[in-house]
């Protein structure tokens, strides 16, 4: 029997339901009665990641372990959390023994390693995320050679992530996204990391012309192999 899955969400509201599209697509079902059981708690209340890093601002963590609390409670026995910059703050959270909580840091650097073995990274990602070199520490496990944004265009990223969760058209942030990409392959960047949650919504309407590793797409896939009770590796 398949376990049953909880989504910790709302980190965005869009980036959520991307993770639950992407698992629907990477689940092999010929029925309703084969696709996963699955919680989702999207909670956009959660107070913000970044100024939660950057400026001081009110932690998250109690908010999401009330959304964690109630997954479990409902019966999840697997838990993703589509948000990268919201990993800063796993290891504050009390996560039940039996419960399996996916990093999605860590399979995101496995996948790496392993699909773009001695290939260059360049991290797409949050101003949070860059500026406390979150991935970092996981990647270098892996011995994946990476590098993230210059300030200038980190700041334009930023802005384009925040352009997301406004519900911003896509084809203008999509125009937006391509010149960061292209100065970083200009520098070195063998492929690319959508390393926050909001990335993958652009690039699924516009597709950036370079080999990309979608951190979305490795959370959804570890979390059905982790619901059918196979090991997770990418």
């Amino acid at each position: 029997m398949k376990k049953a899955l909880g989504i910790l969400g709302g980190m965005g509201p869009q980036a959520t339901i991307d993770l639950q599209q992407k698992i629907l697509n990477l689940t092999e079902a010929l029925s309703d009665q084969e696709h996963l059981r699955v919680y989702v708690d999207n909670h956009p209340q959660i107070p913000g990641r970044i100024g939660a890093l950057l400026d001081n601002a009110p932690s998250p963590v109690p908010a999401m372990q009330e959304s964690l609390d109630k997954l479990v409670a409902m019966g999840a026995a697997c838990i993703a959390m589509p948000c990268v910059s919201a990993h800063y703050f796993l290891p504050q959270l009390v996560v039940p023994e039996r419960v399996v909580f996916l990093d999605m840091l860590q399979i995101m650097a496995l996948a790496c390693a392993k699909r773009y073995a001695g290939l260059k990274a360049g991290i797409l990602c949050s101003e949070a995320t860059a500026r406390c070199r979150l991935p970092s520490s996981y990647l270098e496990l892996c011995s994946v050679s990476h590098f993230y944004p210059r300030a200038q265009e980190q700041q334009i990223l930023g802005r384009l992530i925040l352009d997301v969760k406004a519900k911003t058209d896509l084809t203008a942030l999509a125009v937006n996204l391509r010149p960061i990409a292209a100065e970083m392959a200009g520098r070195g960047a063998d492929y690319f990391v959508l390393a926050c949650t909001e990335l993958p919504i652009i690039v699924k309407f516009e597709p950036l012309p370079y080999l990309c590793l979608d951190a979305t797409t490795e959370l959804a896939r570890a979390a059905v192999l982790c619901c059918a009770d196979k090991p997770v590796e990418s």
